[in-house]
């Protein structure tokens, strides 16, 4: 059997997702002389700049650590080729790569992408995939070309998404599949027996980016698609709903929801119907959503039934929450 610490990895990640797959490559016995990253950039309240995942994991590890804003300048390209790669891992790195980095390394670059491509190419397939209400999805390992998620896949493995699952959860179920699953592609591709698979054109769907205008809740919509929203935004940002309050148009996030089984009632969507001990019900375009955790404006997360019973004026007036903001 060839000896890990033969074959030189440079890698290239920066959220929590790409922390798994580089402990696992160490674990191994990979050598692992570089490690890039996103730039340290501010988070929080305070705005302080914050070193992203891989960074802090990778100094606790041990490794030298290049944070940059383009991967693909003359002097990243310089202290890449410099180490001699024989291929690069890319996990959740955040900046395209160009020809010359995708031909430094003699195996060239391999990418390890939260979906089961052809389905979700894109910046966002753990989000999309629940958001869409997926029963399933998974981790594809794939070879990196200039076409956005379409290189040829080197190896899949399957993932149940869960009723309770939320984007969260799922990523971290996903990011020790990918760490699980790069091994075996390694040991292939320096053995000479990788195999790969061209992904069907015809198949390919994408997941773009999250923004702002996704997350208002539109009440006309069913329960269920607006509960599968919440979980598929949670926790990286929230879902919110919005009311006119006089001249004022308030927003409440909503952080956590759950369905209801009681035939729904004749009332406009975004109704709030009363409140029970879990949380607080809203007519939806078809159904009944239950709002578990919401967060009001200027405050910290909270019971959406203890939000609720503070409401005297709204209650008293009957709220019906806004499908648009005016």
């Amino acid at each position: 059997m060839s000896n890990n610490n033969a074959f030189r990895i440079v890698y290239l990640g920066s959220p929590q997702f790409a922390v798994p797959p580089l402990r696992r490559l160490l674990q191994e016995g990979y050598d692992v002389p570089l490690v890039i990253t996103q730039p340290d950039r501010p988070k929080g309240r305070s705005r302080r700049p914050m070193p992203t995942d891989v960074k802090v994991a990778a100094e606790e590890l041990g490794l030298r650590v290049l944070s940059v804003a383009n991967v693909n300048t003359p002097e990243v390209l310089a202290e890449i080729a410099a180490l001699q790669p024989d291929v690069l891992v890319v996990t959740a790195f955040g900046q395209l790569l160009g020809d010359k980095v995708l031909h430094i390394a003699p195996h060239g670059a391999i990418n390890i992408h939260a979906s089961l491509l052809p389905d979700y190419r894109g910046a966002s397939p753990i989000h999309q995939a629940v958001i869409d209400g997926r029963e399933r999805t998974g981790i594809s390992i794939m070879m990196i070309e200039k076409r956005l998620d379409a290189g040829d896949v080197l190896a899949q493995a399957g993932c149940d998404i869960l009723p309770e699952d939320n984007t969260g959860t799922l990523r971290e179920r996903l990011a020790d599949i990918g760490a699980d699953l790069l091994p075996q592609v390694l040991l292939d591709m320096r053995e000479g027996r990788l195999q790969s698979q061209v992904q069907d054109e015809a198949a390919a769907t994408y997941a773009g980016k999250i923004t702002s205008e996704r997350e208002l809740l539109d009440w006309t919509q069913s329960a269920r698609t607006l509960h599968n929203l919440v979980r598929g935004l949670t926790p990286d940002t929230s879902a919110y709903t919005c009311w006119q309050d006089g001249d004022d148009i308030k927003r409440l996030k909503i952080w956590r929801t759950s369905l209801v089984d009681d035939d729904a009632a004749e009332l406009a969507p975004g109704t709030v119907i009363k409140a029970d001990k879990q949380g607080l019900l809203v007519q939806t375009g078809d159904g009944i959503l239950r709002l578990l955790t919401v967060q009001p404006p200027g405050k910290g997360q909270m019971d959406a039934a203890a939000w609720w019973r503070g409401q005297r004026d709204l209650q008293a007036a009957g709220l019906c929450f806004q499908s648009a903001e005016a």
